[in-house]
């Protein structure tokens, strides 16, 4: 059987959520300019704290195999700091843009649900689950 080879530097590297101290306005909110690097990307975001924390999708499939991906990672580390993205944008190092979250308008509103129904699911909802890999 043929040696594993050990991984490559940088694999299991511990990516961080970096304030810069850059600050801006977007849409009205003060926004604080974060940074994160892995391997050649740096994806820039721009969030504040005056919006209720980030909720991110969730897709209901297993995993993928392999390192998570930058794009995979920064919804969670945002939710955990309680700040809400308005602008992400993922580059190469080259300058290239590979991926952009970009909040476009923000209506405040109050949500009103006198019987008591608007957030529960509909009575033919069935869940499914995801394939076996």
């Amino acid at each position: 059987m043929p040696a594993m080879s050990p991984m490559m530097p940088g694999m299991m590297e511990k990516m961080e959520l970096q304030a810069t101290g850059q600050k801006t306005n977007l849409l009205g909110f003060a926004c604080q300019q974060y940074v994160l690097k892995q391997r050649g990307e740096t994806l820039e975001i721009w969030a504040t704290d005056q919006l209720l924390p980030y909720q991110p999708y969730v897709q209901n499939q297993p995993h993928r195999f392999g390192p998570q991906r930058i794009e995979e990672q920064w919804p969670g580390m945002l939710t955990s700091r309680k700040l809400f993205p308005l602008l992400a944008s993922l580059r190469y190092d080259n300058g290239a843009e590979r991926f952009r979250f970009e909040v476009q308008s923000v209506t405040p509103d109050k949500i009103t649900d006198p019987d008591g129904k608007l957030f529960q699911p509909p009575t033919d909802y069935h869940e499914i689950q995801p394939l076996p890999f």
